[in-house]
C-alpha cells in the first residue's frame, strides 16, 4: 500500500512540474477553470496585493517579469486560509503552475532581469475578480510563447507614479 501512495506521489509531482514545455510551454491546464471558482468563493470587493510591471513598461517581458511576483502573491492569498480550506488547494495549484513556468527559464538571467525592470514594478491591490482575471491572463500570455528575456526596459523615472496618475 505504502509503496503505491508514493509511487501517485511521484507521478502526480512529475506530471504537474511538466506543465511546461519549450520556452514558455503550456501552463495551461484543465485547472484554469478553479480561477472561477476562487472569483465565486472569495468576496467580490476582498483587496488583494500585487507587485507588478505594467506591459506597457515591460512590453514582451511582461509574463517573464510578473511571475515570480504573482506567485508571492498568490502564496500570501493562501495563507489567509486555513489548511483543509478547498481555496487554499485551488490557490496551490496555480502556485505551482507559475513555479514550473518559473522553472523553465534561467534563474540567474530572471534574477537579473528583475533587477534591470526594479525600478518599474509597481504595488496594488486588485478586488478578487481583476485579480483572477489578471492571473488568467498571464497563464494565456505565457501559452503563447511569445516572451522572453529580449527586451530593454525604458530609463528609470524618479519616482514611481502613484496611483490615480
Amino acid at each position: 500500500m505504502w509503496i503505491w501512495k508514493a509511487s501517485c506521489l511521484l507521478l502526480s509531482l512529475f506530471t504537474s512540474l511538466n506543465l511546461c514545455s519549450g520556452q514558455f510551454g503550456t501552463p495551461i491546464t484543465d485547472d484554469v477553470s478553479k480561477l472561477s471558482l476562487l472569483k465565486q468563493n472569495i468576496p467580490s470587493d476582498y483587496q488583494i496585493r500585487v507587485h507588478y510591471i505594467p506591459k506597457e513598461v515591460s512590453g514582451m517581458c511582461w509574463v517573464v517579469l510578473n511571475i515570480y511576483p504573482l506567485e508571492q502573491s498568490l502564496r500570501k492569498l493562501a495563507n489567509v486560509f486555513g489548511t483543509i480550506s478547498s481555496n487554499k488547494e485551488n490557490i496551490i495549484v496555480f502556485i505551482a503552475m507559475l513555479k514550473s513556468l518559473r522553472f523553465t527559464f534561467d534563474h540567474e538571467e530572471l534574477e537579473t532581469t528583475m533587477q534591470v525592470f526594479q525600478c518599474h514594478y509597481r504595488e496594488g491591490s486588485l478586488v478578487s475578480g481583476l485579480y483572477f482575471d489578471y492571473i488568467k491572463e498571464v497563464l494565456h500570455s505565457a501559452a503563447q510563447g511569445t516572451s522572453g528575456f529580449a527586451c530593454k526596459p525604458p530609463p528609470c523615472l524618479n519616482s514611481p507614479p502613484q496611483p490615480g496618475e
